[in-house]
């Protein structure tokens, strides 16, 4: 609850994040596998990043494909010191965060930082199909081990 006794409740999750050591490989095994796909892939590397307050570039590649109703996400790590590559280090290969779009942003963050929640990592970019995207990495793993992701998209 925040300081008005107000809490706040999450959608449901929209994405799975899986942070990966080589993309095209991940893709291959859920695609032939599982039947997953088709998977879009973009090279990440937004125009805005901070991790835990600090201006720092990243690089990632990313695979993309629906999965019912989520979004399934494979990560991996090319560039820069942000959590994907820390997953990947400490943990190996593994589902790092669930995803939420949210419509309003900027409340969740203020209402997690009453509660105590920091941002971990947050990304401002324009990205081609879907335009204006801020995201935010909060520490929800404290409990569970899963990081949370809020995810908000303006045309």
């Amino acid at each position: 609850m925040d300081k008005k006794g107000k809490q706040m409740v999450l959608p449901p999750p929209a994405q799975v994040g899986v942070v990966v050591g080589n993309l095209n490989e991940a893709i291959d095994y859920y695609s032939g596998i599982f039947g997953l796909g088709p998977f879009q892939t973009i090279e990440f590397a937004p125009a805005q990043h901070w991790v835990k307050g600090k201006p720092t570039p990243i690089r990632l590649n990313i695979g993309m494909c629906q999965w019912g109703p989520l979004q399934l996400e494979l990560i991996e790590p090319l560039e820069g010191d942000a959590p994907h590559k820390w997953f990947l280090e400490e943990k190996g290969e593994g589902m790092q965060h669930l995803g939420f779009i949210v419509d309003n942003y900027d409340e969740w963050l203020d209402y997690l930082s009453e509660n105590r929640i920091d941002v971990l990592m947050n990304a401002e970019t324009d990205v081609e199909g879907m335009g204006h995207v801020r995201a935010a990495y909060v520490q929800s793993d404290s409990t569970g081990g899963v990081l949370f992701e809020l995810i908000e998209v303006r045309p």
